[in-house]
């Protein structure tokens, strides 16, 4: 490529070498080369492709803006609150009832541990709400049970099922006479109503 000096010289222009860097120094500054013109050109349309690519982007955000200028945002923020309240709820309702049943589970195998005879009796004499609180649930219900199986007015729930005479009798079943053999519930019955006993 040539440099201006030359092409000046083909034009038949001269200048002088003690002018030729003042020279030089103008025509950089006032003007560019075609590869700076192509350079700059090239940034001015990446800079034009970006703000054609930001105004779409713009419109599209505005369009998007305008479908919810009608909607009540305080409204939605209360709903979401709402929502997630109830959520809290929800989870707080099932892992109560998670922890009842584990509760429960532990307590009916706890009593069968001690013999327990009655497990619904038995609970019913248990502490339960204190029981439910402990940290140490296995061992509170061990030594509630322990305590109930000493004490006389509720040692009778525990220990080995006893067998019954009429457990060992035939099992097709026995015959007996009429008033024969009465429980206890039969025999007071009778005992106030004996007009109407079997003779």
């Amino acid at each position: 490529m040539k440099n201006i000096f030359e092409i000046m010289k083909e034009y038949g222009l001269e200048i002088p070498e003690d002018k030729k860097k003042d020279f030089e120094k103008a025509v950089l500054e006032n003007y560019k080369t075609v590869t700076d013109y192509d350079n700059q050109a090239k940034k001015l349309d990446a800079a034009n492709d970006t703000i054609k690519a930001n105004d779409t982007a713009m419109k599209d955000l505005q369009g998007k803006l305008d479908g919810f200028k009608d909607v009540d945002v305080s409204g939605l923020n209360q709903r979401i609150k709402d929502l997630e309240i109830e959520k809290a709820n929800i989870q707080k309702d099932c892992d109560a009832r998670i922890a009842d049943r584990d509760f429960n589970d532990l307590v009916k195998e706890s009593i069968a541990a001690v013999n327990g005879r009655n497990a619904k009796a038995i609970t019913a004499l248990l502490d339960v709400d204190t029981l439910k609180a402990s940290k140490n649930q296995k061992e509170d219900i061990a030594a509630a049970l322990k305590a109930l199986t000493e004490k006389e007015d509720s040692k009778m729930l525990f220990g080995e099922a006893e067998d019954s005479p009429e457990d060992k009798s035939n099992p097709i079943g026995a015959l007996r006479k009429p008033g024969a053999g009465l429980s206890g519930v039969e025999a007071e019955f009778y005992r106030k109503n004996p007009e109407l006993k079997p003779e």
